[in-house]
């Protein structure tokens, strides 16, 4: 009896989590969609930076102009 319990000890095992071919599918398909957004979304947050940039490149300009504007007319 106490050889009985050992063999169907030994026979139990660990069960192994096997991931089935779809949830593999599915993540490959989440991670090339998430890719994508975040490409967009960075495209987007340089093309608002060049327009930040450029007002601020205008009002510095601007400034300097009139800065030897009056300088010079003085």
């Amino acid at each position: 009896m106490g050889e009985e319990k050992k063999t169907e000890e030994k026979e139990l095992a660990v069960p192994i989590a096997v991931t089935p071919p779809e949830y593999i599918k599915l993540m490959e398909r989440i991670n090339t969609m998430d890719q994508k957004v975040e490409f967009v979304a960075g495209e987007l947050w340089q093309r608002q930076g060049e327009k930040i940039g450029l007002v601020i490149g205008l009002l510095y300009g601007a400034m300097i102009a009139l800065f030897t504007y009056v300088i010079f007319m003085l």
